[in-house]
C-alpha cells in the first residue's frame, strides 16, 4: 500500500482531517487569555425558512397568511412569546415551542433578518441595481461559505479559523478548531491551522489498531510511525502530519471513553451531534484547551416543496425544527449539569432565508435575509435583535425582489454577529477588521447580544 492510500484510509477510519500540517509541530507557548470558552455553530443546511420560524400574531399575521395562504402556519397553532418585540407580539413555529422556556429565562435570543452583507444595503438599492451584493447570492455552497467568512478562491478560510490564528499566532491553543459530522468546514478553516474532524459515533480503533491499548501491536506500529525522523522535508512533514492525526484520534477515543454519554438527548442526527460535542467540551477543557470553535452542519431545509410535510422523505421543515429544538434544550441542560454553561455559546445559522410567497410545490424558494438564534448563559437573551421586523407584504417597503416575492435585505450582517462572539472569545477589537474585512464598512461593529 502506498503512503497516500494509507493516510487517506487513516483519515476515514479515524474520522480526522487536517486542513494543513503546519501546526502539528506548533511551538509550546502560553497565551494571555485565561479560562475556557467555546463557540458552537450549528448551520441549518439548505436555507431554513425564517418566515415560518418567527411569525407576528398581531395584525401583521394577516399580511403573512395572505402572502402564503397554503403553506402558512395557522395562527392558533403558533406558540406565543410573552411581551412585545420590535413593535409586534410574536409566536414561534409550534415545532419550536420547547425553546420558549430557554427564551423566557434569558438563555436564548433571535437575530431578526440576518445574513451576509458587503456593506449596509437597502431594498431600494437592490431594486435599482446599485447595491454591492455578496458573491453568488442565493447559491447554497457559496452562501454557506460566505456566512462562515469565506474570502474567495484566493483565501478559502473562515472567520473562526482566522480569529483563532489572530488570538494565538504561535499555535499554543490545544485543539481549537473542530468540525463535527460536516462536509462544509469553512468556519473553522484557518490559513495555516489544522482541523479536527470528529464523528457523532467515535471509534476507538483505526483498522486493527486499538487507540486505547498501548500494548496492541498495530497501535505500537502507528505510534512508531508517528515518531519517524528524516532529514528529507517531505518525509519529515509526512511524519508530523501522521503524528497529529494519530494523537487527535487518540484524544477523540479518550473523550468517548472518559466522558459519560449525557442524559436527555434523543436519537435524531442533530441530537447525536450535540451530545458528542458536550462530551468533547468536557474532555478538552479538562485536558488543557482554552479556546475552541466547533462547526456543525445539519438538515435538509431546501423546502421548495412539501414545506409542512412531516412524514415524507425528505422531511419538511417542521419535523426538522422539532428535532433541533429538542437537541438545543438537551445541550443547554448538559452544559448546566457539567458546570460549563457560562463558558459555551451557541449560534444557529442558515445560508439564506426563503421567499415570503409560495413556491408551486407548497414550499418556498431561495431568498436572502433570515432569522438566526443565539443561545447560552453568556447571551443577553429574551430579546429579538434588530431595528425592525420586516413588513410581510409582497412588494412592500422591505421587499427587494423585482417581481414582489418577498426577499429581505439583511439588517444585521453575519460579520457583525461574528464580531460579538469573537470579542467574547477574546479577540482584540483591533483585530476585528483583519478577521472580518467587510466589517470596516459598518459604523456599528457588533450587535450587542453578548454579556461582558
Amino acid at each position: 500500500m502506498d503512503r497516500r492510500t494509507f493516510v487517506n484510509r487513516l483519515l476515514v477510519a479515524g474520522g480526522l482531517g487536517g486542513a494543513s500540517a503546519l501546526t502539528f509541530n506548533s511551538p509550546a507557548a502560553t497565551n494571555s487569555l485565561t479560562g475556557y470558552k467555546a463557540l458552537i455553530s450549528v448551520h441549518l443546511s439548505g436555507g431554513c425558512d425564517g418566515n415560518d420560524v418567527i411569525v407576528p400574531i398581531d395584525s401583521a399575521y394577516g399580511d403573512y397568511i395572505k402572502s402564503r395562504p397554503n403553506v402558512g402556519l395557522k395562527k392558533d397553532a403558533l406558540a406565543p412569546l410573552s411581551g412585545s418585540f420590535l413593535g409586534h407580539t410574536m409566536g414561534l413555529n409550534p415545532a419550536l415551542k420547547a425553546l420558549i422556556p430557554l427564551f423566557n429565562s434569558g438563555k436564548l435570543a433571535t437575530l431578526i433578518n440576518t445574513g451576509p452583507l458587503v456593506k449596509p444595503t437597502t431594498p431600494q438599492e437592490v431594486l435599482a441595481g446599485t447595491a454591492k451584493l455578496p458573491p453568488f447570492l442565493y447559491s447554497h455552497p457559496e452562501q454557506t461559505a460566505t456566512v462562515n467568512g469565506w474570502m474567495g478562491d484566493q483565501d478559502p478560510s473562515g472567520w473562526g479559523g482566522r480569529a483563532i490564528e489572530a488570538m494565538d499566532p504561535v499555535g499554543s491553543f490545544k485543539s481549537p478548531l473542530l468540525s463535527v459530522n460536516s462536509n462544509q468546514s469553512t468556519l473553522v478553516l484557518g490559513q495555516r491551522s489544522k482541523i479536527i474532524s470528529a464523528s457523532s459515533y467515535p471509534s476507538t480503533s483505526i483498522g486493527r489498531a486499538n487507540l486505547l491499548d498501548s500494548k496492541n501491536q498495530w497501535t505500537q506500529i502507528m505510534d512508531a510511525l508517528s515518531r519517524f525522523q528524516s532529514p528529507n522535508q517531505v518525509s519529515a512533514e509526512y511524519a508530523r502530519t501522521f503524528k497529529g492525526i494519530f494523537n487527535d484520534a487518540q484524544d477523540l477515543a479518550l473523550a468517548a471513553q472518559k466522558v459519560p454519554e449525557p442524559s436527555g438527548f434523543g436519537a435524531s442526527t442533530i441530537a447525536r451531534q450535540l451530545a458528542m460535542v458536550s462530551r468533547l467540551l468536557s474532555y478538552y477543557k479538562t485536558s488543557g484547551a482554552s479556546r475552541q470553535i466547533y462547526s456543525l452542519q445539519w438538515g435538509s431545509f431546501d423546502t421548495h416543496t412539501n414545506q409542512r410535510g412531516v412524514t415524507s422523505t425528505p422531511l419538511g421543515q417542521d419535523t426538522q425544527l422539532s428535532d433541533l429544538a429538542e437537541a438545543l434544550v438537551s445541550f443547554q441542560a448538559a452544559l448546566d449539569q457539567t458546570g460549563m454553561a457560562n463558558e459555551v455559546a451557541l449560534l444557529v445559522t442558515s445560508e439564506f432565508g426563503r421567499t415570503l410567497d409560495e413556491a408551486s410545490g407548497f414550499g418556498s424558494d431561495h431568498a436572502w435575509g433570515n432569522h438566526w438564534f443565539v443561545m447560552g448563559n453568556a447571551i443577553k437573551g429574551a430579546q429579538m435583535y434588530g431595528a425592525k421586523f420586516p413588513s410581510l407584504v409582497l412588494g412592500g417597503a422591505d421587499d427587494a425582489h423585482p417581481q414582489k416575492r418577498g426577499y429581505w435585505v439583511p439588517q444585521i450582517s453575519s460579520d457583525q454577529v461574528a464580531a460579538d462572539f469573537l470579542t467574547w472569545l477574546g479577540l482584540p477589537s483591533t483585530s476585528l477588521s483583519s478577521v472580518l474585512p467587510n466589517l470596516a464598512n459598518f459604523s456599528t461593529k457588533t450587535v450587542g447580544f453578548m454579556n461582558a
